[in-house]
């Protein structure tokens, strides 16, 4: 009887333990399915943004720009990330390194480098290795 009341206790406590641990967020996998296609307009609400975004725009260089890929930013939120790299003049100076800037989209949202609203991308979130990048020559006619 002692031995059934230990493994009774035992068998309660690793279910409770297991019901703690279940409570918390669950990442789950992102399909495509999840989110509807990407906005067709995204190309010209990041160049709408560059040309306000950039002290001399006329000056990009080596534009590239990513296909959009869906992923879970640091709030959760399901969005499209697409990234655009270049390298800009400094106002009436010399021209500077290439950056990365990266834009998130999802139906009624849009989240810019300096705009963020309340999602959490930065510029690491370009150096995923499985982001295919494009040239943009577009972005540099601006």
């Amino acid at each position: 009887m002692r031995y059934l009341v230990w493994a009774l206790l035992a068998v309660s406590g690793v279910t409770g333990l297991a019901a703690c641990q279940s409570t918390g967020p669950q990442q789950t996998a992102v399909a495509a399915g999840d989110l509807p296609p990407i906005a067709p307009d995204y190309r010209t609400r990041i160049t709408t943004w560059a040309r306000g975004f950039y002290a001399e725009p006329k000056s990009l260089q080596g534009a590239r720009i990513s296909d959009p890929k869906l992923i879970r930013d640091g709030t959760g939120r399901l969005l499209w990330l697409v990234c655009i790299e270049a390298s800009a003049r400094e106002r009436g100076g010399s021209q500077m390194q290439t950056q990365r800037q990266a834009f998130g989209f999802a139906p009624g949202y849009f989240s810019a480098p300096l705009e963020r609203n309340r999602a959490t991308l930065v510029r690491g979130d370009c150096d995923d290795p499985t982001l295919a990048w494009q040239p943009w020559p577009e972005l540099q006619r601006l």
